[in-house]
């Protein structure tokens, strides 16, 4: 029941360097399809840029899934996608990504080491521009672009279904679909029929 696991091991490398990125998500639109594949444009300036982003996972705006297979010659940044599902020219095409952002790096020679023993514990660095904001009572302004907004979509209309006539006549008449005249109520001004009392009769002996 008590155990106890023990291992080496060798430190191969200390890096504490840091390196920050902001999201980034690049759209585009297709302007071919064919059946499972698309030509995408729209979304890259250079085809070295999409061979940066060759494999990349892709993803419309109604939720189907793809991957950025090459580059096109007839149009400078344009490539082909292939999806999960077929896509509409209406759909919009979007790559999550990341860039990165550069942070300006300063420094400050310390020169405590120069002064008298006595007095190297009074020694005070530079302040920040954080610690003089915040004694100042200074806030950050706010950059608008780094900011979430709240997405409007339209509700997507898709097209009535349409069954192809060969495969209408394998169905059943139960599951075919019924064609009816716009307005018309079947109904309506239906005559409705009374058996004598022979008709019933007959009618109830074949049952």
């Amino acid at each position: 029941e008590n155990f106890k696991i023990v291992a080496t091991g060798v430190v191969l490398e200390l890096d504490k360097t840091t390196q920050i990125v902001k999201k980034l998500k690049l759209t585009g639109e297709p302007y071919k399809i064919f059946k499972k594949t698309a030509f995408i444009k729209g979304m890259f300036n250079t085809s070295l840029e999409v061979a940066k982003f060759e494999k990349a996972a892709i993803r419309t705006v109604s939720g189907v899934r793809g991957m950025i297979k090459k580059s096109l010659s007839e149009q400078e940044g344009a490539f082909r996608a292939t999806f999960e599902d077929k896509i509409l020219m209406s759909d919009i095409v979007f790559v999550k990504t990341w860039f990165a952002v550069e942070v300006p790096k300063f420094y400050a020679i310390v020169t405590n080491l120069l002064q008298k023993v006595e007095e190297r514990s009074s020694w005070k660095g530079m302040r920040t521009v954080g610690e003089i904001k915040r004694e100042n009572n200074i806030r950050n302004q706010v950059n608008d672009d780094s900011l979430y907004k709240e997405i409007k979509r339209e509700a997507k209309v898709f097209n009535p279904l349409q069954i192809p006539r060969n495969l209408q006549a394998e169905l059943p008449y139960s599951l075919k679909p019924k064609i009816v005249a716009k307005g018309l109520d079947p109904t309506k001004d239906r005559v409705a029929v009374v058996l004598d009392h022979e008709e019933r009769k007959v009618q109830n002996a074949f049952k």
